[in-house]
């Protein structure tokens, strides 16, 4: 059930076909019928449980890096010689190809945490604008990497931002599949009290759409009636007209009033723990779930897009701290550290996990950047996670026909053990439907 109202003239349109939430986004005709308020959209809002009680699981924090990350250079291999070959304007350089000190290098993950549980320890290096994920999460052993991660190619090989990202979100590359594999997970609890899933974007991201109920937001501080001359008298004139016993509209029009109620009344201590956000949609739509959560308003899943990610030109050299791709990895790296950080021992209770519908190609293009390819890097953070480097990777990487990293590790591999471990009671075969369910690779305590 969701549908997406923008305004009143899109209504009749959309309320079959929409990609949001049916309460995310709800337009109200009434005073006449001549004008209307929009529900605007719950922007850094995610799905969870409440932390405090450890009976309902984690709450799961879902990053989406829209665009394909480059996982090449985000965790690089950068002491493999085909890497260096492959790849020698935007490379990471590893500390000894610099005479002295220099902030440029690659930063080793091959020290602080526990290290990879394959052969290749010391060869990977995280770009060097993620200082701040390097020296918090990784070094207190609180954060884990699976590289060469995807949707296998006799899945789908699919290099279409739309098919790969619905590939992805669904669980599945049948088109028959077309709700998410997170609304799927949630639907095991039955759970439609609260906030319980929350996603940002344009749109609900569609791992979120399904039977479940799930809000899309903008911010907190705009979450809420808008567009009358006096929105608290409007409120209360929408409230007298749509009533939980009424029809679908009326009844989601009820909702959206009480789960609107509850979240503008909401506390904002501000970040704790010394944390320091920046300005960038990340990092600012992880401050308001970090709000959300300390909240207890039943939150159990998020879902936050992170664009920026498809460059096929100017990455930069990694060592250039004014390149893009090492200020864009370092706003991701940032981000994730402050929510580490302001979250404190609460982290005991989120999971965060990180995605991207393909990488790169493994040789960098003509100009200066790279081409839609296979396998990416994954995150997995948390104080209930076992740091370090995870699953298969290949010990020389070849500019293949395709160019690019073989997917090496099915991404639903590390999602189902995230699942099971820290917010079980779903049948991962509804999950996840084309999936054959693979032993863990030990990412998470249980």
């Amino acid at each position: 059930m969701t549908t997406t109202i923008e305004n009143l003239d899109q209504a009749e349109s959309n309320a079959e076909a929409s990609s949001v939430s049916r309460r995310g986004f709800l337009a109200f005709a009434g005073l006449g019928g001549a004008t209307f308020a929009a529900v605007s959209a719950l922007g850094n809002q995610y799905a969870f449980a409440t932390p405090g009680n450890t009976a309902q699981g984690d709450v799961l924090v879902f990053v989406f890096n829209r665009g394909g990350m480059d996982g090449l250079n985000v965790v690089a291999p950068y002491r493999m010689p085909t890497y260096q070959a492959l790849r020698p304007g935007i490379r990471v350089k590893p500390p000894e190809d610099f005479s002295g000190p220099n902030a440029g290098a690659g930063l080793p993950l091959d020290q602080g945490g526990a290290v990879a549980n394959f052969a290749l320890s010391g060869v990977f290096g995280l770009n060097p604008g993620m200082t701040a994920l390097h020296q918090g999460p990784w070094a207190n052993g609180h954060l884990a990497v699976v590289h060469a991660a995807g949707m296998p190619a006799s899945e789908s090989a699919t290099r279409s931002h739309f098919e790969s990202q619905r590939n992805w979100e669904s669980g599945s590359a049948s088109i028959g599949v077309t709700d998410g594999f997170l609304n799927r997970h949630l639907a095991a609890f039955n759970d439609r009290s609260g906030v319980a899933a929350v996603g940002r974007g344009s749109a609900l991201q569609m791992m979120l759409r399904g039977n479940v109920p799930a809000f899309s937001m903008s911010s907190i501080a705009s979450f809420g009636v808008r567009g009358f001359a006096n929105n608290s008298r409007a409120t209360t004139a929408l409230a007298s007209m749509y009533t939980s016993g009424g029809d679908l509209l009326s009844s989601t029009g009820a909702e959206t009033l009480s789960v609107t109620s509850m979240v503008a009344g909401l506390p904002d201590p501000g970040p704790q723990n010394g944390a320091t956000y920046g300005y960038d949609s990340l990092a600012q739509g992880l401050r308001e779930a970090a709000r959300l959560i300390r909240a207890n308003v039943g939150l159990r899943a998020v879902v936050i897009d992170d664009g920026g990610w498809d460059t096929h030109t100017n990455m930069g050299a990694p060592e250039d701290p004014n390149s893009y791709f090492r200020r864009r990895t370092g706003e991701f790296s940032n981000a994730l550290a402050a929510f580490y950080t302001d979250l404190g021992t609460q982290m005991d209770e989120v999971t965060l996990v990180t995605m991207s519908e393909f990488g790169r190609t493994i040789n960098e293009n003509s100009s200066g950047g790279t081409d839609h390819g296979r396998g990416t890097a994954m995150f997995v953070m948390g104080r209930n996670v076992n740091g370090g480097v995870y699953g298969d990777f290949p010990t020389s990487i070849a500019d293949g026909p395709e160019g690019d990293l073989v997917v090496a590790n099915d991404y639903r591999r590390i999602i189902s053990e995230v699942l099971t471990k820290r917010m079980p009671g779903s049948d991962m075969a509804t999950v996840f439907p084309r999936y054959s369910q693979q032993s863990v690779l030990g990412l998470l305590a249980a």
